[in-house]
């Protein structure tokens, strides 16, 4: 049967986090500012926002390979240093974004932590919980800001899903449905996405957080968690994760779905007695609300930001992290608060079962 929809933009919404404002104090000198790691992501998400920001000095680019830190000087017309050695940040540099393989992440935040420096770590925080928890307590003991860039968490209509379950909009929640899936086409320039050697996992591990992170500030624990990917020893591309959240003081069955190899739908539904919520990754702007009526399926629009571009999420990360460096708080993504998307991979991991895919079993043939 074909459901008929109705579209309905509901209008003055308005949600700014102050999480990802600018400090208001006065303009002070540019914070001096070094990359460690000049691969794909500072290319395509990070240089965009930072090349043109006046309260940044880009001071340092380092990469275990000059040549890659010098083209990424030319391509965005940069005066920083280069350097391959991660000592010669010391003094030079107020903060640091690390964009290297996760494998790496933990080891290069300790020592740049250890020299005084305040860290953005790409996501995944680190390979294992163990090592992330070294990274927390090495940013309390050196008194230094560790922020982890989980930038969907900065997706504006995440605040407004919050607030309409809290305030019942869609009764009682009966499921949480959370997928995210394209064909992995990211620009990569080495095997870091395939190499054990340079990463914890694959599609679960590296785009799934995002989305796992974001149930997990939204709804709390994941409890009671179940597995299974087709990864055969090596890197997943096709992981299914089902699990149990608290919302309302009720348990809430979730599952979720992500693929490096298929289109999935891409968003978070929540879906509940009197409607059903849902957050789309391709528009973080608004958020849409589906409801039975007589004539099919009412949809709303609900507009949660005025304007949101794709570097947006990026840029609202980069002025958090500026603002909790200059006035020595908290940032909105916390190591600690990241650690809990990155406990529950490592339980799912544990405790994998291999994906059912009856297109590799061979079929017996009859009598």
């Amino acid at each position: 049967m074909v459901v008929k929809t109705t579209r309905i933009v509901v209008a003055g919404v308005r949600h700014v986090c102050s999480a990802v404002m600018p400090s208001m104090q006065e303009k002070a000198k540019p914070l001096r500012l070094g990359i460690v790691g000049c691969g794909a992501i500072v290319r395509e998400a990070h240089l965009p926002v930072l090349a043109s920001d006046p309260q940044i000095e880009l001071a340092v680019l380092c990469d275990r390979h000059a040549a890659s830190a010098s083209m990424l000087r030319r391509e965005f017309r940069l005066t920083s240093a280069i350097t391959e050695d991660l000592a010669d940040l010391r003094g030079k540099v107020d903060a640091a974004i690390v964009a290297v393989p996760p494998q790496l992440h933990a080891p290069i935040t300790l020592e740049l932590l250890a020299m005084g420096i305040d860290v953005l770590c790409e996501k995944p925080l680190a390979s294992s919980a163990a090592d992330g928890r070294r990274m927390i307590d090495a940013a309390r003991r050196h008194d230094r800001i560790l922020a982890v860039a989980l930038m969907m968490r900065f997706y504006p209509h995440d605040q407004v899903l919050r607030e309409l379950v809290e305030d019942g909009e869609i009764g009682d929640v009966k499921e949480v449905v959370v997928e995210d899936g394209a064909p992995l086409d990211w620009p990569m320039a080495t095997d870091s996405y395939f190499n054990r050697k340079t990463t914890a996992g694959g599609v679960l591990f590296d785009s799934g957080i995002h989305l796992l992170d974001r149930v997990l500030h939204l709804f709390g624990d994941l409890v009671d968690v179940d597995y299974e990917d087709d990864s055969f020893g090596g890197i997943e591309t096709n992981a299914r994760l089902r699990g149990s959240l608290r919302i309302a003081g009720r348990p809430v069955p979730t599952r979720m779905e992500f693929s490096w190899s298929h289109r999935l739908r891409r968003s978070i539904q929540v879906v509940g007695t009197k409607g059903t919520l849902e957050a789309h990754i391709r528009d973080p702007r608004t958020l849409s609300l589906y409801r039975p009526g007589r004539r099919g399926v009412l949809e709303m629009k609900i507009d949660c930001a005025e304007r949101w571009g794709p570097t947006s999420a990026y840029r609202a990360q980069i002025l958090d992290f500026l603002g909790a460096v200059r006035d020595r708080r908290a940032p909105f993504v916390t190591a600690e608060s990241a650690l809990k998307a990155l406990e529950v991979v490592e339980t799912a991991y544990a405790n994998r079962r291999v994906m059912t895919q009856p297109w590799l079993t061979r079929k017996r043939r009859s009598a």
